[in-house]
């Protein structure tokens, strides 16, 4: 039987107890003034970026380099989240990537919801830090880490207040910026962890538990693509779509025009495709023992020659590609070369993307036949 820590459990119902109540209460006595809205949603909008952009994609999956001035500011958003230090969140948050839906994963979603939400936070066990050697030899991660806890009240609870006081109202300040504040940006980054593994789509890796919910994506600056992170951990995208909402990929790629960014990592447009390819496959495959017989030798045959098509179609892009990087790299000869050389790619990219659609399509009509 699993133990729980009495100071964690008090701690995560006090905050929302206070946050919800306490301000709900405040509110009927004093009113709503804008200030308390605005500390809410200003707080939430650089405490919640300093987990997704910080804690998240900078630090734990290095998907791209930034320069010190920003990484000591996602750290101090970061820390305002109030979700322990960067070196134990990118440790529990690398083994959960490792070890996913096994026992060693921390926050397994098939220990149950309640687990992967919040359980495992308030388990009694001894704190472990590892792999996370190349965080160490980060000063400002050791900064923090040393000082973890005067950093996150200043920035959790006193600064609100402050802010507050400085209008008149401390405590409106400390309920709306803190203590509420706080409530939001827990329990949706707990969403991640258990609404992302529980419901919503598999397009890019169907053996998994991760799914994309793209509602939730507007509670967590973009995390809500969780099917693609897990299959490319390292792309400094969730939302790869220019519409999927991701204002994380949108500010690393803003950065990167003012040299605050770089070494941004993405994703080839041609192994995304593969992956899509493959877990439709995937999904048609345990579909297709539940067929009449008697129709299911024409969805194999059809399936055989797809595969085909997608495995040539995959190599000549992949050949392209290369030659493509190279030439971008050491400068086109020519205008004509340059337009010839994108407008080739984009053929290559539409062939594939016609042989997923194809599959894709037989898939739907293969479950209208079961």
């Amino acid at each position: 039987m699993k133990k729980y820590s009495l100071p964690m459990i008090l701690a995560l119902s006090v905050i929302p107890l206070v946050g919800i109540l306490g301000t709900s209460i405040y509110t009927y006595i004093y009113g709503i003034t804008p200030l308390g809205p605005l500390l809410l949603i200003l707080g939430w909008l650089f405490s919640g970026l300093g987990i997704t952009f910080g804690y998240h994609r900078l630090f734990a999956h290095r998907s791209f380099k930034a320069h010190p001035a920003i990484q000591f500011f996602a750290m101090v958003c970061g820390s305002a989240a109030l979700q322990n230090s960067i070196l134990k969140w990118c440790s529990d948050h690398r083994l959960h990537h490792k070890k996913l839906d096994t026992k060693d994963d921390p926050y397994s979603i098939t220990e149950g919801f309640f687990h992967a939400h919040i359980g495992w936070i308030i388990e009694d066990k001894p704190s472990i830090i590892k792999n996370v050697d190349d965080l160490k030899n980060n000063k400002i991660v050791m900064f923090q880490y040393n000082y973890y806890w005067p950093i996150a009240i200043t920035f959790s609870f006193i600064l609100p207040m402050i802010i507050g006081g400085f209008y008149g109202s401390p405590i409106g300040g400390l309920l709306w910026g803190g203590f509420l504040r706080l409530t939001l940006v827990h329990h949706f980054t707990f969403f991640i962890n258990s609404l992302c593994h529980y419901v919503g789509k598999k397009p890019f890796e169907a053996n998994t538990t991760a799914r994309d919910s793209w509602w939730v994506a507007y509670l967590t600056f973009g995390e809500g693509f969780h099917n693609f992170h897990h299959k490319f951990q390292w792309d400094y995208r969730n939302g790869i779509r220019w519409y999927d909402f991701d204002p994380s990929k949108w500010i690393i790629k803003f950065l990167s025009f003012f040299n605050l960014t770089n070494d941004i990592k993405k994703v080839n447009d041609h192994i995304i495709l593969k992956a899509r390819f493959n877990s439709i496959r995937d999904k048609f495959c345990l579909s297709l023992p539940k067929v009449p017989e008697n129709i299911k030798s024409r969805y194999e045959k059809k399936l055989n020659e797809l595969q085909d098509q997608a495995s040539q179609a995959y190599s000549a892009w992949s050949r392209f590609e290369i030659n493509f990087q190279n030439l971008k790299k050491k400068g086109f000869k020519s205008d004509s070369q340059r337009k010839s050389m994108f407008s080739e790619r984009k053929n290559l990219s539409l062939q594939y993307k016609s042989i997923v659609n194809t599959l894709s399509l037989m898939l739907i009509n293969l479950k209208a036949n079961i």
